[in-house]
């Protein structure tokens, strides 16, 4: 019986890698390392710089730096500097003025903070500086809310000073019902607004600056201390009063404005309308608000112990 044989033979390599192999074999290494030597130098320096340098390099001549960053005027009444605050907690001195994005994210950071209302524009300026124009927000009432044993513990665990005493807290807050930071007023500067009560209002540690309360009747107190503060002391108010409402059929609670001693209570009625644009006064506020200047300038009307404005 046959057996057949497979002959595999010798696969030569193709001529070409032949030549190669002999001609990498004769290149003396002093040669070799001298050829490889700078091309790694070459690449570890291209990839150290896109990497690492480039980003030094313009951190060091184009990054954001706090002192170049200038804001519209801040108001009398904030003391905290709003670019501390921000800049570092916020990464802004990651930026680069070279990024066409770095605008829109500082427009939006700034905006962030409770007292900015709105951030209209970001402009740079001359010697790497850039100004924000900041609409900062304006309180004008002080919330009073209650406190008692138990948020006292709970701001002592959270270690927060609220820099009060007794179980009264005033909280600020602007025309739209938005919580400021209580670090920018001290307690003598309380006086300095109009109060807003309502029954059974307590503080709460979970509240944000920046945030909007969630009772509706802070929010529509805020409104109407909003139109009564131009006129305050015209009308010589005090305090914006929330009151429960008996009457079937009618809204859930109305307003009243108390003026300093003797003068009278007035009593507003419903909230003020949402105005449809911004700085509009509602016909019916315009009304009560005509009817409360004459009463206030006319003496006869002005010591009768209440002035009511709906009839």
């Amino acid at each position: 019986m046959a057996s057949a044989e497979v002959n595999t033979g010798n696969q030569s390599q193709p001529l070409f890698w032949n030549h190669l192999g002999n001609w990498i074999r004769i290149i003396p290494r002093s040669v070799v390392l001298s050829m490889i030597g700078p091309s790694l130098l070459l690449l570890i320096g291209y990839f150290g710089w896109r990497f690492y340098g480039a980003k030094s390099y313009d951190a060091a001549f184009y990054g954001l730096r706090k002192e170049n960053l200038i804001l519209t005027q801040p108001p009398v009444w904030l003391k905290d500097s709003i670019v501390e605050q921000v800049f570092h907690a916020s990464g802004l001195e990651n930026l680069s003025l070279l990024d066409s994005q770095t605008p829109a994210v500082l427009a939006r950071t700034i905006d962030q903070h409770p007292a900015v209302r709105k951030t209209h524009r970001v402009q740079p300026v001359s010697g790497g500086q850039i100004f924000v124009s900041v609409e900062y927000r304006t309180p004008v009432a002080m919330v009073h809310c209650e406190l008692n044993d138990e948020i006292r513990q709970t701001l002592k665990l959270r270690k927060i000073d609220l820099n009060t005493s007794g179980d009264d807290l005033f909280v600020p807050i602007d025309k739209d019902g938005v919580l400021l930071p209580e670090s920018n007023f001290s307690q003598s500067d309380v006086l300095n607004y109009l109060w807003i009560y309502a029954d059974e209002l307590k503080f709460d540690p979970d509240w944000k600056h920046g945030n909007k309360f969630t009772d509706p009747r802070i929010i529509e107190a805020a409104r109407l201390c909003n139109l009564l503060a131009p006129y305050r002391s015209q009308v010589k108010a005090e305090r914006v009063v929330v009151v429960q409402a008996k009457e079937v059929g009618k809204s859930r609670y109305w307003l009243a404005i108390e003026t300093a001693s003797p003068g009278p209570v007035i009593v507003w009625g419903e909230p003020p309308e949402l105005p449809q644009m911004e700085g509009a006064i509602d016909p019916v506020s315009q009304s009560k608000m005509s009817k409360l200047l004459d009463a206030a300038s006319d003496r006869n009307q002005w010591s009768k112990g209440k002035i009511d404005l709906t009839k």
